[in-house]
């Protein structure tokens, strides 16, 4: 295996996914090849697979697009999403973003499963005539059984009961007669997909060029993700069931046990921030690269989040927009709830340093470069002052409405003005939420021996983030927001709501915004919105799931639309 996974385009099999691509067009690709030549060697057939990889969307394609469906953001370009947020999602209006893997998810995954069932028909006959051929065949096998145990996971975490295909259906095939699987045959197929990879991956790759590729601890932790779902209240009829939370920490522990990610240490805010921008971050257990050469996919982080972008700092979108919802749920260095005492008083010092890490505020300074200068969110507090969104320029539909910006994920060392594609890398899976996944499980399972143990795990995830250790007085509430805080924007807030069974709640709350007042000589104010930014509607029980589009509940009449219909 000679090739970065993010260079798999350079032998395509799927050439329309790449035609614009200047870069990729020098490239001989994989279409000039017979079927039977491509499952004739190793190395097309790993070129065939690496497609399946640059299915995986990255968050960052649309911002933190997850985002805007919880509390967490508010989206000033909305893409859809609005269907979800405002209620409208039904099977006759099923999109709810941008994106194919958002507009039309059931399509999209399953057409990416398709592919890799391909694979998994076709790699057991691939000759292995060199030495450690057998090897890097079952390596390839084991990314198959992942790719698509992880596209069965994306259907699963917004359907839940979903067809279960395990083959390639021939082209004359009239009629497809599966039905929807139940929460537990959906459940045991992922895991299922997620052991043989864990039996045949490797812990980590012996060449540095295989960086990004699947791993046993990336197999055993979509188990583990999986198994914390299948036990939380939306997936089973019987919560709470005890073996299912037993089952959900063994998975996380696995994960654990292999020894072989760690927290990071970092010092300030500024450290922690660039944990997300480190291809070779310990912790980071599955990511997606990214590589401006080959073009493969993009990062639009730095179009997406910021009003300040490339250049002077005004040619950026400011989709996503983090609300005062989640900035109030910031704690103080010392670990304590912050309240302001006065409008006067600068809301954003001496507090969590995820915060500053994570959030663009009024007075930070931000820019590459000669373009550093100080970010403002105000608006004018007496004649004499100029009001601005960002400083200046900035125009109306790209200013913030919350009065903050989101900052995670930026490198404010790369030149925004060259590129807004972001080569950042997108982080999946990373061993803070293993640690998270398996304190949950432990609360859940209760007893003094496991909440001892479940605190231990969160206050791991609150030392690095330089916090005090949380003392367990209320260990769901201490677990939840750490949960929400260490995992904000990284896709999912909206996903543990929903498990949760907790959206509805969470939807009934207005989306909040800080207005900050600048006056002539300098001062500014700072006040919570009188006005909401944004009301949002959620209609239980059906809006915990995603619909299955009308179209296909034509083409496939065996299938219900639960809970819709």
């Amino acid at each position: 295996m000679k090739k970065y996974i993010i260079y798999g385009l350079a032998l395509i099999l799927f050439i329309n996914f790449a035609s614009c691509k200047d870069e990729i067009l020098d490239v001989d690709p994989v279409d000039t090849f017979t079927d039977a030549a491509v499952w004739n060697d190793l190395a097309l057939a790993e070129a065939y697979i690496n497609t399946s990889y640059i299915e995986i969307k990255c968050d960052g394609d649309k911002g933190s697009r997850w985002s805007s469906l919880s509390e967490e953001v508010f989206q000033l370009h909305t893409y859809g999403t609005e269907n979800v947020r405002q209620g409208y999602i039904s099977p006759d209006n099923s999109g709810f973003g941008w994106e194919d893997d958002m507009w039309n998810p059931w399509n999209y995954f399953y057409k990416c499963i398709k592919n890799v069932n391909l694979f998994l028909e076709k790699i057991e006959d691939v000759p292995t005539p060199n030495p450690g051929d057998e090897e890097w065949k079952k390596e390839l096998i084991g990314q198959g059984h992942f790719l698509r145990g992880y596209f069965y996971f994306q259907l699963y975490s917004l359907f839940g009961r979903v067809p279960l295909i395990d083959k390639v259906y021939p082209l004359d095939t009239e009629e497809f007669t599966e039905t929807r699987a139940s929460i537990e045959e959906v459940t045991a197929f992922i895991v299922a997909d997620c052991d043989i990879a864990a039996a045949n991956l490797p812990v980590e790759y012996d060449d540095a060029n295989d960086l990004g590729r699947a791993t046993k601890g990336a197999a055993l932790m979509l188990k583990g993700r999986t198994l914390l779902f299948a036990a939380s209240p939306l997936y089973d009829e019987n919560y709470p069931d005890r073996a299912k939370w037993q089952a959900a920490a063994d998975a996380n522990k696995a994960v654990i046990d292999l020894n072989q990610y760690s927290l990071q240490p970092v010092n300030n805010s500024d450290e922690y921030a660039a944990l997300f921008y480190d291809e070779h971050n310990p912790e980071t257990i599955f990511q997606k690269l990214y590589d401006k050469k080959w073009v493969v996919g993009s990062n639009n982080t730095f179009l997406h989040q910021p009003p300040v972008g490339p250049g002077n700092g005004f040619l950026s979108w400011g989709t996503l927009q983090p609300t005062h919802n989640v900035v109030s749920r910031f704690q103080n260095s010392d670990g304590t709830d912050y309240v302001q005492e006065s409008e006067d008083e600068y809301p954003w010092d001496n507090r969590d340093i995820r915060l500053k890490a994570d959030i663009f505020v009024d007075g930070e300074m931000w820019g590459y470069g000669e373009d550093n200068r100080e970010i403002e969110f105000y608006i004018a507090g007496d004649e004499d002052t100029n009001p601005g969104k960002d400083g200046i320029e900035v125009k109306p539909n790209t200013g913030t409405r919350t009065g903050y910006a989101m900052k995670k994920f930026l490198d404010p060392n790369f030149d925004c003005f060259a590129s807004i594609s972001n080569p950042s890398p997108w982080i999946y899976m990373r061993l803070s939420e293993v640690y998270l996944n398996y304190a949950e499980c432990l609360i859940e399972l209760g007893g003094a021996d496991n909440e001892t143990l479940a605190l231990s795990y969160i206050n791991k995830v609150r030392e690095r983030a330089l916090m005090p250790p949380a003392e367990g007085n209320d260990l769901r509430a201490e677990y939840e927001q750490e949960r929400l805080i260490e995992l904000l924007f990284e896709g999912q807030r909206w996903f543990d709501i929903r498990r949760w069974k907790t959206a509805e709640e969470i939807y009934s709350q207005p989306i909040t915004g800080i207005v900050i007042k600048k006056f002539s000589d300098g001062s500014k104010t700072y006040t919570v919105k009188d006005e909401p930014v944004e009301t949002r509607k959620f209609y239980a029980p059906q809006n915990y799931w995603m619909p299955i589009p009308r179209s296909e509940l034509r083409k496939a009449p065996q299938l219900d639309a639960a809970p819709y219909e």
